[in-house]
């Protein structure tokens, strides 16, 4: 829910095409940063989560995170413009939801399921790094170096 909240917050500040976002949902705050000039390429967006997750998400012991874009499906009227949300927390198989984006923002999210392998491939850095983070009452992981 978090994810999707900060989905809607996105479509509402900022200007279509919605940028891709990366939301960490920690202890203190929610953490939304947005990639405005996130690349075309799946190996450059692995590189870049990558080196997000290593600077961000680990040392932030994240638990959890939220992936937002823009996106296009295909409806029976023809094509609809999306807002996908991929999400994940430790121990769980990622999932995904998306939701009709119209001026007035998303409309409702469908009901989300897991997550193909195939599918989003460079959020795998995300996905490890928040599987590698430590319960809140347990020690913290050491820093990768």
């Amino acid at each position: 829910m978090v994810c999707t909240d900060a989905a809607r917050d996105l479509a509402r500040r900022e200007a279509r095409p919605l940028p891709a976002a990366v939301v960490l949902p920690l202890p203190e705050a929610t953490r939304v940063t947005t990639f405005p000039d996130f690349p075309d390429d799946d190996g450059a967006r692995h590189d870049l989560l990558r080196r997000f997750a290593e600077d961000v998400a680990r040392p932030a012991n994240a638990p959890c995170f939220g992936f937002v874009a823009e996106g296009s499906a295909t409806s029976e009227e023809g094509p609809v413009d999306v807002v996908v949300v991929a999400f994940g927390a430790r121990g769980h198989a990622p999932r995904v939801t998306a939701a009709p984006l119209s001026a007035d923002g998303p409309g409702e999210f469908s009901p989300a399921e897991e997550l193909d392998e195939a599918a989003l491939p460079f959020l795998a850095p995300l996905r490890h790094a928040v599987d590698a983070a430590a319960p809140p009452d347990a020690p913290r992981p050491p820093e990768l170096s």
